[in-house]
C-alpha cells in the first residue's frame, strides 16, 4: 500500500509563484517588443517614404525620439523587474501581513509601471503605422 503525502504550500509560496509566473510574463513581451521596437527604429530611419509630406522629416524626427524614450524606459523596467524577481526571496522570511503586504505593494506599482509602459508602446506603434502607411513609397 503506497502512502501519498500532501505538501501544502504556505500562502506567501503561492504569492511568489503567482509573482514569478507575472515576472516571466513581462520578460516574454519585452524580448517580443524589443524586435518591434528595432524594426520601427530601422523604418524611421530609412528612405522608404515618399517626402511630399511636409515637414516629414522632423514628425519622423519626433517618432525616433518616442521610440528612445521607449527603449531607455524599457532599460529602466527591466532593471527593476531584475531588482524585484531578487526581492522575492525576501517575502519567504514574512511572518507577518505587514511584511507581506510591502512585497503586494511593490509587486502592484511595478505592475502598473509595466501595463502603462506597454499601454505607451501599443500606441506609438499604432501612431506610427498609421502615420507611415500613406507615405510609404510605392514600386512601380
Amino acid at each position: 500500500m503506497s502512502s501519498i503525502s500532501h505538501f501544502r504550500k504556505s500562502a506567501n509560496e503561492k504569492n511568489v509563484e503567482d509573482f514569478m509566473a507575472d515576472i516571466s510574463q513581462w520578460e516574454k513581451k519585452f524580448y517580443q517588443f524589443s524586435e518591434e521596437i528595432t524594426f520601427f527604429k530601422t523604418l524611421v530611419t530609412s528612405d522608404v517614404f515618399d517626402n511630399k509630406m511636409p515637414n516629414l522629416y522632423e514628425k519622423l524626427q519626433e517618432y525616433y525620439n518616442q521610440i528612445i524614450d521607449i527603449k531607455e524606459e524599457k532599460t529602466n523596467l527591466q532593471e527593476a523587474i531584475h531588482n524585484h524577481k531578487n526581492d522575492l526571496a525576501g517575502m519567504m522570511e514574512c511572518e507577518d501581513i505587514s511584511c507581506e503586504s510591502f512585497y503586494h505593494s511593490q509587486h502592484h506599482k511595478l505592475t502598473g509601471r509595466i501595463e502603462k509602459h506597454f499601454s505607451k508602446l501599443r500606441e506609438l506603434k499604432l501612431n506610427l503605422i498609421r502615420f507611415s502607411t500613406p507615405l510609404l513609397k510605392k514600386v512601380e
